[in-house]
């Protein structure tokens, strides 16, 4: 197990995350690759996942591309041994081939803990590509639907699963409005998550939303994740997007 390119916080949650994927794979595990902040860092305590990814035999898997139900819940028996703190929880895929897999890797943000280093590469046209296509077709409103509906729920976690939600709608929006602002996708996925706030933080439409969102996750999951928090932190993601929205329409 390889785990000198993660981020100190990052390495014995890794390296037993890939002794089990190893354990259970075997043979067919082909490579093992993390990637996202805890190999580059800027990761938020208490909110942000491990990621990683499983490069398998396809013979392996089923039909749908899924590992067999029988080898997923031994796996999961074992992952569910391991404290992800300080990270939120231990994200997993399985792909099946390489030259399958949707967007390549971005060099300097991923790292290959075990297997072959021959993943597949990002470029940063398409990420520019990636960005603009994503940003035309963003439709607020229809996400915000969602969350009112599920706003009248109320208990077993749910009001912050829908913080979680917004979270993986914030954040790629983020990078994509990065990408067309440095003009370059791989200068921009590059960095951290506080690195592009603060890129951005100085233009006059993105930067107070994009400011005001990443005061309320700190705040949300630092403060012990409670309602106040929590409904205030899904007020500046949904003020976020809808700007973001805006900006992007307005751009050449």
């Amino acid at each position: 197990m390889d785990v000198s390119g993660v981020q100190p916080a990052a390495r014995s949650i890794v390296r037993q995350l890939a002794q089990v994927y190893v354990a259970h794979l075997g043979t067919d595990l082909v490579s093992l690759v993390v990637h996202g902040s805890a190999v580059k860092g800027g990761f938020i305590p208490g909110s942000s996942d491990v990621d990683v990814v499983a490069f398998v035999d396809p013979a392996s898997l089923t039909p749908g591309g899924e590992l067999p139900l029988e080898r997923a819940l031994g796996l999961h028996r074992d992952l569910a041994r391991i404290d992800p703190a300080p990270f939120r929880y231990l994200q997993g895929r399985i792909n099946p081939s390489r030259e399958e897999f949707s967007v390549g890797f971005i060099p300097g943000t991923y790292h290959v803990v075990a297997g072959s280093p021959d993943v597949p590469l990002a470029t940063g046209a398409e990420l520019l590509g990636a960005a603009k296509t994503s940003l035309a077709a963003l439709d607020p409103a229809a996400r915000w639907d969602k969350i009112s509906h599920a706003l009248l729920d109320s208990g077993e976690g749910r009001l912050d699963r829908q913080v979680r939600y917004l979270c993986t709608d914030v954040w790629p929006v983020m990078y994509h409005v990065a990408c067309i602002y440095v003009g370059d996708g791989l200068v921009a996925w590059q960095r951290t998550k506080p690195e592009v706030a603060a890129l951005l933080g100085d233009d006059p439409v993105i930067g107070p939303p994009l400011t005001r969102w990443m005061e309320m996750v700190h705040r949300h999951y630092g403060e012990g994740e409670m309602v106040d928090t929590a409904l205030a932190t899904i007020q500046a993601g949904v003020d976020f997007i809808e700007i973001a929205a805006q900006w992007a329409r307005g751009r050449p």
